[in-house]
């Protein structure tokens, strides 16, 4: 398992970011999971839980009934989920030993950090029962470089420095666009598979999430070459400017059945 990128952050500055993805990114989680058909009584299982808002949203759909399992490397955000339907499970999902099959799987920004992005979702499907659903949202973030048409700006050099950061690391900056066809290679049987492109102005939820994390990872994003710390000072700046737009990346979100037969 390679390092996550954001390991060795300050606990406070991580929240923080996770509590901005959450913001910028849950009312599409939500609007997809609720097609699965979720119901009272499922078991679900939230694949890097992070500061916890689908875990909790998942836990309040299928209620004391049901099962909400929360898995990460780093528990540290998720101590209030204490009661039932929840449980939570400090460990990589390739190395944590769960209960029970489920109902529902989701995991969002997940696979793109991990080498063993192949071995992940075979473990995912055979955590989930015949008849189950999944749900997997992964970034690409090559999908920046497309208005990049003056590549001296430092929003151009800063898009091309966090390509090359996930390269360098042994990842696809591009991610999304395998991920439908590695999900049918692991089994699984696609639903659909939208993709958003975040194209928005400065303050806008995702443009909040982009600014922090140029912030936490200025160093890594400057070791690549491509980008310099004036760089990422106008990229932030930039990202709180009501009045700039820009196109910061694409997510595709694949909805997936286990087959019952």
């Amino acid at each position: 398992m390679n390092a996550y990128i954001f390991d060795n952050k300050s606990e406070e500055r991580e929240f923080r970011r996770l509590q901005l993805v959450e913001a910028a990114n849950d009312p599409t989680t939500i609007a997809l999971l609720e097609k699965t058909g979720i119901q009272p009584g499922w078991h679900c299982l939230e694949v890097g839980a992070g500061a916890g808002s689908i875990l909790r949203w998942l836990g309040h759909r299928t209620g004391p009934s049901g099962l909400a399992v929360g898995v990460d490397k780093n528990t540290t955000y998720l101590q209030d989920f204490t009661s039932t339907p929840f449980q939570i499970y400090k460990n990589t999902l390739l190395e944590v030993e769960l209960p029970q099959p489920f109902d529902l799987i989701h995991g969002r920004y997940i696979l793109i950090h991990n080498q063993s992005d192949l071995a992940i979702l075979h473990k995912m499907f055979s955590l989930l029962k015949p008849g189950g659903w999944a749900l997997f949202e992964e970034p690409d973030f090559t999908s920046a470089t497309l208005m990049d048409q003056d590549s001296g700006t430092s929003q151009a050099c800063v898009n091309r420095a966090i390509c090359q950061m996930f390269v360098n690391a042994g990842l696809d900056p591009a991610y999304a666009f395998g991920l439908p066809k590695k999900l049918e290679q692991a089994g699984f049987h696609l639903e659909r598979a939208p993709s958003i492109m975040h194209l928005c102005p400065g303050k806008s939820p995702m443009a909040n999430v982009m600014g922090e994390s140029a912030l936490v990872l200025e160093q890594e994003y400057c070791q690549t070459g491509l980008c310099s710390p004036q760089d990422i000072h106008e990229y932030v700046r930039l990202s709180q400017d009501s009045t700039h737009w820009a196109l910061y990346h694409s997510t595709t979100s694949v909805i997936v059945h286990k087959p019952s037969t």
